[in-house]
């Protein structure tokens, strides 16, 4: 099974988070997280910290574990892949363009819609988004 890491990145106050619009593929030209592969014998949230430093430089110590999702092999890979979403919260500062991608501060509604065909996925952001402002208190939902 192939591990990964996802970090959602927002500001102490919410108001913002820190997406990558992506150069490479998958997802070239659309906004992500920040994250990667989990290497042999590491953990979650080590792989978490690793990556968000890697990519950004911005040092972290206890990102919060939001949700695992397991996808069942599909038609381009005969794996099953893992995927840990964390969050933390840093204040805004500015992080340099890398071969990864370019690194903006987004509002957290562009997060946050369910209809925004620039961001990677399947409007998995949009959700993993409200939950944590949800969890924290921040914004309810449900």
């Amino acid at each position: 099974m192939k591990r990964y890491v996802l970090l959602l990145l927002l500001t102490k106050d919410y108001k913002k988070m820190l997406l990558m619009k992506r150069t490479k593929k998958p997802f070239a030209d659309l906004y992500n997280g920040v994250g990667g592969k989990i290497e042999n014998g590491e953990t979650v949230k080590d792989a978490t910290i690793r990556e968000c430093f890697e990519e950004t430089g911005i040092k972290i110590s206890s990102p919060k574990l939001l949700i695992t999702c397991i996808y069942p092999e599909s038609v381009n890979s005969e794996q099953e892949k893992e995927m840990s979403v964390l969050y933390d919260t840093v204040d805004e500062v500015e992080v340099s363009e890398n071969e990864e991608g370019i690194y903006e501060w987004k509002d957290i509604d562009f997060a946050m819609d369910f209809n925004n065909k620039s961001i990677a996925g399947l409007s998995n952001i949009a959700q993993f988004t409200k939950e944590i402002l949800d969890i924290e208190n921040i914004k309810k939902f449900y």
